[in-house]
């Protein structure tokens, strides 16, 4: 994630930002709004660390994985659906018949009965 992307839209990150750094209050955040260079300050101030060092640690958080809850958010849904075709495996149709699998004409038993 760019500092750019984290400056347009960095309410979904909230939870994991104030997971990652506890003494970081929701008004430090809104006071912050999306700018990485005042939260790095209010991270150092509240760390005890220069906002140097606070600076490289937030750009390595937001280089990671994407927090659950900002790959989740609505904004988000179209790369997320760009990215599901990483999941389907080399030469697999995601739309293709599944009838190879055989079982497409047995009617299945409902849940907790044998017939």
């Amino acid at each position: 994630m760019s500092r750019k992307d984290f400056a347009e839209d960095w309410v979904p990150y909230r939870d994991a930002l104030l997971t990652r750094y506890p003494k970081l209050t929701e008004k430090d955040l809104q006071d912050a709004d999306g700018s990485t260079a005042e939260l790095a300050r209010l991270i150092g101030a509240h760390q005890g660390i220069t906002a140097g060092e606070a600076q490289q640690e937030l750009h390595e958080f937001l280089s990671g994985p994407m927090p659950a809850d900002a790959y989740a958010d609505p904004t988000h849904d179209d790369a997320a659906v760009m990215d599901s075709g990483d999941y389907v495996p080399a030469g697999e149709d995601p739309l293709a018949d599944d009838r190879r699998f055989g079982d497409d004409n047995d009617v299945e038993n409902p849940v907790g009965r044998d017939r």
